[in-house]
């Protein structure tokens, strides 16, 4: 929106984090002559974690041409996770954007985007992989580029105007976007600084306002906006910031458990339940809700500051594939569900099963990339093209695969992106929707489940991919960090549970643990204390017990990957030797893993896998006196 890389780019990307590559030099050669020069720093949280060079240079009739090469460097989920972006802008004498071209870079591959506009027609090309896919559109207002809003800015302060707006486009987000700023305050010249101004920009791409600090000459000098990964801040400074950002940064906390909600109870079997009603609470209501009503998650109760969901795990059924035609845009192939790409289609190809309905069809899939995908938090905004070369990525890679190769065997398909209940919290993630029929069935490839997701995921943004991952980022935005989540009741099993608003997450008395919500009772042996009771994803634990010299015993729950995975998998991921003997833990069959110093029983319980393990002296010797102990009820009693 500002000359340099804007804070709605910058927060639409890392939401799509809810995702290394090489980075870009320094702003390419222009050919033109250089008018203005700067650099700019962004810092999340009051962290530096980026920079941005702009280079604006003049060409012939007055034409005006803005280069901006930017790249954060951010940890999540201990990956380290680099974003880069280059971008070109071209603007008449006017200020009127005539061309537009970004390549973005968030894996191995980059994705381009060109816009060239002809008068209220914008033609959209976007490219990955190799292919490229064109769309036109219609806008009837002017689009302003760069310099033409910094323009546009000087005039209007110098005019006493208070409030003005302007449209532009947006690359991450493919589309126009209307901005209006506001005098919120201004600040006289003195001691030799110029005179400089207090904005207040509102968007249609973001649900709060960003506050700016500009100059007279219209130039952005400081830019801030709140959101669920800490204050951003954009602000000039010098190249040095350049070789600071590409050392990497450590967060004094991972932004992605900035936007991680911790749960009020633990879920028992998640990916088994059938039905789910939760309270969203927002800390700041002036955001408000986006559209929740949608398949098989309804609105129950709605309120400035809350609404209340039930969400039901859909039913696993065929039903005569949905009249030709119908289901544009869901079929159709786009930069990101590159379903006519020939190695989606060589894949999708060798996945079919003849005869299969749709719905049988979709599971195969859903199956085929469960069991050959790897979880890459590095990983989030990539093309189908090289998700199926490379075979690995975040939850989106997972979705944006799946949706791929339904659509490459006709089946419309989308990505969903909101909540998704794992180990304690409530998560930002995705996963994909398959049109069975006229019904949508939500398939999760990434956190498994054969068949129809369960309930416990929460939906805010349904897209077809057109315009990439990052569509959706506002809705996300007015939610993300911004909530609450309450558990008020589910059914698993065929029981519906009554959450109460006071309910306890577990109960530690003396000896014991207990945690009612699953079932759960722990006996801790002499010398031993409870400890990590609240931890929260990624960390599976449920329970540690602490002794002493350092030993510890704890149990982990964690859902299955897969369906090929189960408790011997899980032990030999885990570095143990599996043993061949059987026994029984908690009334299901268990297998004991060893390694020096290590001991642990891996079982299955359901869709869930258990762990109880050992380290460290004399724990190995406590394993099966708390094995034997052990109580874990079945779901549905």
């Amino acid at each position: 929106m500002h000359a340099r890389r804007p804070i709605a780019e910058i927060l639409a990307t890392l939401l799509c984090l809810v995702a290394g590559a090489s980075l870009p030099g320094a702003a390419r050669a222009q050919e033109q002559t250089a008018a203005s020069d700067r650099w700019l720093e962004l810092r999340i949280g009051g962290v530096r974690t980026g920079y941005g060079h702009e280079v604006v240079a003049a060409g012939d009739a007055g034409t005006r041409q803005t280069t901006v090469d930017s790249a954060m460097v951010l940890n999540r989920l201990e990956a380290r996770v680099e974003i880069s972006e280059h971008e070109v802008a071209v603007e008449d004498r006017a200020g009127h954007l005539t061309r537009l071209h970004s390549e973005i870079r968030a894996s191995k591959d980059a994705t381009m985007l060109d816009l060239a506009v002809a008068g209220e027609e914008l033609a959209i090309t976007t490219t990955a992989g190799g292919r490229s896919y064109r769309r036109i559109e219609r806008e009837p207002r002017a689009l302003l580029g760069p310099e033409g809003v910094r323009a546009l800015t000087a005039e209007r302060l110098a005019a006493g105007a208070d409030r003005f707006s302007y449209t532009t486009f947006v690359a991450e987000l493919g589309r126009v976007v209307l901005a209006t700023r506001r005098l919120a305050g201004r600040e006289a010249a003195a001691d030799g600084r110029p005179a400089r101004y207090v904005l207040e920009e509102t968007s249609d791409a973001l649900p709060t306002p960003s506050r700016l600090v500009v100059a007279a000459d219209g130039h952005v000098l400081e830019e801030s906006q709140p959101s669920p990964f800490g204050e951003l801040t954009i602000v000039e400074t010098t190249a040095a910031v350049r070789g600071l950002v590409l050392q990497g940064a450590r967060l004094p906390e991972d932004l992605y458990a900035r936007s991680l909600v911790r749960a009020n109870v633990r879920l028992p079997q998640p990916r088994a339940i059938e039905r789910l009603r939760v309270r969203i609470d927002l800390k700041h209501p002036e955001s408000g809700f986006p559209e929740l009503e949608a398949p098989y998650q309804h609105v129950l109760e709605r309120a400035a500051d809350h609404v209340v969901l039930e969400i039901s795990r859909a039913p696993a059924t065929e039903a005569p594939p949905p009249a030709p035609g119908s289901a544009a845009p869901f079929t159709e192939p786009n930069f990101i569900l590159q379903s006519d790409h020939p190695d989606v289609v060589a894949l999708a190809a060798s996945l079919r099963r003849p005869g299969a309905g749709p719905y049988a069809q979709a599971r195969a899939l859903q199956d085929w990339v469960a069991a050959h995908m790897r979880f890459d938090a590095g990983l989030a905004m990539l093309p189908a093209s090289e998700v199926v070369r490379d075979r690995g990525g975040s939850c989106v890679a997972y979705a944006v695969l799946l949706s791929s190769l339904a659509r490459a065997l006709g089946i419309p398909a989308r990505i969903v992106m909101g909540y998704v209940y794992v180990a304690n919290v409530w998560g930002g993630h995705a996963w994909a929707e398959v049109r069975v029929g006229e019904r949508w069935i939500a398939l999760d490839a990434a956190i498994y489940r054969p068949g129809p997701a369960d309930a416990a995921h929460i939906a805010l943004v349904r897209h077809s991919g057109e315009q990439g991952v990052a569509s959706g980022g506002s809705e996300l935005m007015q939610i993300f960090g911004n909530e609450s989540i309450r558990i008020l009741g589910y059914r698993s099993g065929g029981r519906w549970v009554d959450v109460p608003a006071d309910a306890r997450p577990y109960v530690i008395e003396g000896d014991r643990y207990h945690n009612p919500w699953l079932g759960l009772t722990v006996e801790r042996p002499a010398d031993f204390s409870f400890a990590k009771a609240d931890a929260t994803y990624p960390d599976s634990t449920v329970i540690a017990l602490e002794g002493p010299q350092g030993s510890e015993i704890r149990l982990r729950q964690s859902g299955a990957r897969s369906a090929a995975a189960g408790p011997a998998t899980w032990l030999l991921a885990e570095g143990y030797h599996v043993d061949r003997g059987r026994t029984q833990v908690a009334g299901r069959v268990a297998l004991r893993g060893t390694q020096p110093a290590r001991a642990a029983y891996a079982f299955r319980d359901g869709l869930d896998l258990w762990m109880l393990e050992a380290a460290g002296d004399g724990a190995t010797d406590q394993l099966d006196a708390v094995a034997a102990r052990l109580a874990l009820r079945a779901v549905g009693r």
